[in-house]
């Protein structure tokens, strides 16, 4: 074997055995390798952070504990300024009741780098360069509890504005001012509140709203092209029992004083609202399928049928209006306009440019409701309305037997109301004189038949009792008691006057 053979040789061993060392070093490393990688198996890795707390190296129960311990107990303690307008507020997060997502968090920490290769991972544990995972701690709070402090803040903030008036004196009437609201929009302030709540315990942000101005409905200048009465009518109810009188004036008290702006439209069952016993309101005659039946705000009818001729005064005609069932006896047939709350309403609409005020006064049994509007308006001219029945439907006498009643006694049910058809019309007059004469609409009233019951009971003998008398053999029999009996007299009830 040659020199050279034999250096050859000893190269080859040389890096054998190198290699050998190699392989057993990188063996050795990668058991170090695993075996620390296995030792943080249920822990988070280095670097790892939430919300700016370090948590590398704990496993999942000691991070939680450590936010719970850091975050849950200081978050209720933040407060928020909040200013609106020239006022400040403050939200205190307890009262939307925070919390922080710490399960969720932890678990995005504990998975992070788990997934990787054996020397990534150890890598992420041994936390070497600037290796730094943040993970977002997700924060939430009860909206409902967050709703109902935006409501508290705009009630305390808003001040509702509020409409001119007229006044009345014994001078007439004068116009006050109106006074401008302001108010905050709730889904303004929602929709800041929600960019500012956070979790971040030492965040000073300030939450800053503007106010919003709210105009009247009604101003100054909307109620000064008021300057008179553009129509009027009066109603005398003083043959009305108590309870349909104090119907009729709590009824009149919640009309007046509405102002109907243009285009705007009024609706009788809405301004005077249910008629309710609570409500003040008391029994009266009323209307029912063709019946006079007591009810809870009879003679409320005798209302809108005098705001409706007074309107009509000032020729505003109805959008909805209908007349009674039957005929009343404080309007002529087509004249009238009957009411029922939540089945039949009266309702106009200002056709003018100007507002309209209602003024509703009660006097000595009597209500008189006047529309105040434009004068000009009217271009001189007056309106009325008449009535025309053109068909005229009497009631009918149904005789009825009742075995009750003894033969030949009559007894009336009441009814024998008279039927109407009847056209109504809009006069309009200039400087006195009749100008046009408009039908308006063509109503029924129903007839009511009178009921008579009529007795069919036999009449039964009454015979006198008599008494066991000696009797002489000579004497004579007496003769035969006679008896009689009389028919009573027919009794007849007059029919009820219908009343509402």
């Amino acid at each position: 074997m040659g020199p050279r053979r034999t250096k050859n040789k000893k190269i080859i061993l040389t890096l054998l055995i190198l290699f050998i060392i190699i392989i057993a070093s990188l063996t050795g490393y990668s058991l170090s390798v695993n075996g620390t990688v296995k030792e943080w198996d249920q822990k988070i890795y280095s670097g790892v952070t939430i919300h700016d707390i370090d948590v590398g190296g704990m496993t999942k129960d000691e991070a939680r504990v450590e936010l719970i311990q850091k975050l849950q107990g200081s978050i209720g303690d933040k407060k928020l300024p909040i200013k609106i307008g020239d006022k400040d507020y403050e939200l205190i997060y307890s009262e939307i009741s925070p919390t922080y997502n710490i399960d969720e968090a932890v678990d995005k920490a504990y998975v992070f780098g788990k997934d990787a290769a054996l020397f990534k991972k150890y890598y992420y544990i041994s936390n070497r360069g600037s290796n730094k995972h943040k993970v977002d701690l997700g924060f939430s709070y009860d909206e409902e509890k967050l709703k109902a402090y935006e409501e508290k803040l705009k009630n305390e903030v808003n001040q509702s504005p509020k409409n001119a008036t007229l006044v009345f004196d014994n001078n007439g009437f004068s116009i006050s001012d109106e006074v401008q609201g302001k108010s905050i929009s709730i889904e303004t302030l929602d929709e800041k509140l929600k960019e500012v709540l956070n979790g971040h315990v030492d965040d000073e942000a300030e939450l800053v709203i503007d106010l919003e101005t709210v105009r009247p409905k009604i101003t100054k200048e909307d109620l000064s092209k008021i300057n008179g009465i553009i129509g009027s009518y009066s109603s005398d109810y003083g043959s009305s029992p108590a309870g349909r009188s104090n119907n009729i004036e709590l009824a009149t008290k919640a009309i007046n004083g509405t102002i109907i702006m243009p285009g705007e439209e009024f609706s009788f069952n809405e301004i005077v609202g249910p008629r309710t016993v609570e409500r003040g309101y008391q029994e009266a005659a009323t209307y029912v399928a063709n019946k006079v039946e007591p009810g809870i705000g009879g003679g409320i009818c005798q209302v809108s049928t005098a705001l409706y001729r007074a309107v009509m005064h000032a020729n505003i005609r109805p959008i909805e209006r209908r007349n009674h069932s039957m005929s009343v006896g404080y309007a002529k047939p087509g004249l009238d306009a009957t009411v029922s709350y939540g089945d039949i309403d009266y309702k106009f609409k200002n056709t003018y440019d100007f507002p309209i005020y209602i003024q509703g006064n009660i006097y000595n049994k009597v209500m008189t409701y006047s529309i105040y509007g434009n004068v000009e308006a009217l271009n001189g001219k007056k309106y009325d309305m008449e009535s025309e029945i053109i068909q005229t439907i009497p009631p009918e006498v149904k005789v009825i037997n009742d075995p009750s009643l003894p033969e030949g006694k009559e007894v009336s049910e009441g009814g024998g109301i008279t039927g109407y058809r009847a056209n109504s019309y809009q006069i309009t007059y200039e400087n006195g004189l009749q100008t046009s004469k408009e039908l308006i609409g063509t109503d029924y009233y129903a007839s009511v038949d009178a009921t008579v019951r009529k007795g069919t009971a036999p009449l039964t003998p009454v015979v006198p009792p008599t008494a066991d008398v000696p009797v002489s053999p000579d004497a004579s029999p007496a003769p035969e008691a006679q008896t009689s009996q009389t028919p009573p007299p027919v009794e007849q009830q007059a029919p009820p006057v219908p009343t509402q």
